[in-house]
């Protein structure tokens, strides 16, 4: 048994395919395939259903894939750790960021955290939180900033800071009145929300619970976005209202549709989360450092009176 045997089945797993685990191991498909073969005959045991299209993982497979992963990882952490000890920031740093952070966050610190990291290759995805979890335990992705608090088994993660919320209103809605809105004014029949996945969207339904309801029945339009952009222009055209994080408002601050909060300010707790089993602790030190560096004051870096976290519904639990 080999490490390049385990990397060659753990592929077929994911992929379900032998020729494009093949590719994605930079081999050729005969090489993988026997290579496997070879693996099942030392076992005594067939990993992978071949009649079956896609290929389909044995019961038996699943459990030494499984276990698989974790001696891949754990021999990653040893290279990791060489690394680590030589000081040096070479190799891939994959990182996941979901879609309310991810055009706003990134182009803040991103040059700047590449240019202290020249040997460094910065692979970033946007996504949403429960595929940045995915990947993160299967290994596919290093590092994961996203909103916490979140309990997910075998995951850690660190708060970098807490970004306060801003109503976004038209100027039909009763808001549109108010220079600072209290949460008690809120109107959750008048919100607009973003789609089913997106953690923002369930703090915002978390923010808005028990607060003023009208009945909407004469409500002709539901409207539901995967894109803050999208529902800004709905409310443009509108009426009611909808959350943004502070960083989506930074080019548009002299926007009297912009309702910032009174205090206790709702806001949301944004952390770098990560597979227990990552070790370059010094790369993932200088990340966070970097970030914190370029945020804007009006977003904390810890919590204090001022600041009102709203949590993940039951810890979002995934």
């Amino acid at each position: 048994m080999t490490l390049t045997q385990l990397n060659y089945i753990v592929a077929v797993d994911r992929f379900k395919n032998f020729g494009q685990a093949a590719h994605s191991c930079a081999v050729t498909q005969p090489t993988l395939s026997m290579q496997i073969q070879k693996l099942e005959a030392a076992i005594g045991l067939i990993l992978f259903d071949r009649s079956e299209q896609p290929i389909k993982t044995t019961k038996a497979g699943e459990a030494l894939i499984k276990q698989a992963k974790v001696i891949l990882r754990e021999a990653a952490k040893f290279n990791e750790l060489v690394i680590e000890d030589k000081d040096e920031t070479r190799g891939e740093i994959r990182i996941g960021v979901i879609p309310t952070l991810a055009p706003y966050l990134m182009p803040l610190f991103l040059k700047d955290f590449m240019k202290q990291n020249p040997n460094l290759r910065v692979v970033v995805e946007e996504l949403q939180t429960s595929q940045i979890l995915e990947k993160l335990d299967d290994s596919d992705l290093d590092i994961g900033l996203l909103v916490t608090p979140i309990e997910h088994e075998g995951l850690k993660s660190e708060p970098i800071f807490y970004e306060p919320f801003l109503a976004y209103v038209s100027e039909k809605s009763n808001l549109a009145k108010f220079a600072k809105v209290e949460q008690k004014d809120l109107n959750s029949n008048e919100l607009w929300l973003l789609t089913d996945g997106h953690c923002f969207r369930e703090q915002s339904l978390l923010l808005c619970k028990n607060r003023k309801k009208t009945s909407d029945l004469n409500k002709q339009l539901l409207f539901e976005s995967g894109s803050l952009e999208t529902l800004k222009k709905m409310i443009d055209q509108e009426s009611g209202f909808t959350l943004l994080p502070f960083l989506a408002t930074m080019d548009m601050k002299t926007s009297k549709r912009l309702k910032e909060f009174t205090n206790p300010v709702p806001s949301r707790e944004v952390s770098v989360i990560y597979n227990q089993h990552y070790r370059k602790d010094k790369l993932k030190a200088n990340l966070i450092e970097t970030i914190q560096k370029h945020l804007p004051k009006e977003v904390a870096r810890s919590t204090t009176k001022s600041v009102q976290v709203i949590d993940l519904p039951s810890g979002h639990q995934v």
